[in-house]
């Protein structure tokens, strides 16, 4: 789905946007070794999600031919995460997929001494006619936003104690705020602001969801 004009990422309903002109997909807060980081203190937290989350960030590379990976920020979750089994799955990641990737320096990414070899962080990053962020809160006047960092999740009752839950696409002012890509990362339930427009996945596409079915 086209969010507006024909420089507009599309939005993907996997939770990413991928800019046609530039064969540029975005992403953001996969947030690799999350689990790993809650095992180190002592959670029985089982593994497999770094390995699932770079297989489907693999897959849309392929299915949409990018040449370019844009990761706005929390690529990694935390210092304790960081483990030999997941520099391993990045290189491996990495020889798969010989294309350009880049890093918005994300708040949880701030956290770590050092980032793994060969990867540059950047606080922002331009594209075209956008501007790729982290927190929607660093947005400047002028410019068209890609962000991440709120896991937005939209809120639909379907009765009067019961609701079902999305993640969402959120488009607020002039940012296109991204759903978490990490699959252990959860979410933060949206309050709708006026002239919000929200997005979710429906049957494998993005559809706009109509304001008065948020709750």
């Amino acid at each position: 789905m086209k969010l507006f004009g024909p420089d507009s990422p599309c939005l993907l309903a996997e939770g990413a946007a991928y800019l046609s002109n530039s064969r540029t997909l975005v992403v953001a807060d996969l947030h690799l070794g999350k689990s790993a980081a809650f095992r180190a203190r002592g959670l029985p937290v089982p593994e497999g999600d770094n390995q699932r989350d770079l297989d489907r960030l693999g897959d849309l590379i392929e299915r949409h031919s990018a040449a370019r990976l844009i990761i706005a920020g929390d690529l990694f979750h935390a210092p304790s995460g960081i483990s030999s089994e997941l520099e391993g799955a990045l290189e491996n990641f990495r020889s798969r997929h010989p294309i350009s990737i880049e890093l918005v320096l994300g708040n949880h990414d701030a956290k770590l001494r050092e980032l793994p070899a060969n990867l540059h962080a950047v606080p922002y990053l331009d594209v075209g006619p956008l501007r790729i962020i982290h927190d929607p809160a660093d947005a400047s006047p002028g410019f068209l936003h890609l962000a991440g960092h709120l896991h937005p999740v939209v809120r639909i009752p379907d009765g009067k104690r019961t609701a079902l839950r999305l993640p969402c696409f959120l488009w607020r002012k002039n940012t296109l705020i991204l759903p978490s890509f990490g699959s252990f990362t959860g979410g933060a339930i949206i309050k709708p602001e006026p002239n919000d427009r929200i997005f979710v996945a429906h049957l494998g596409a993005v559809i706009e969801l109509p304001a008065a079915l948020a709750g």
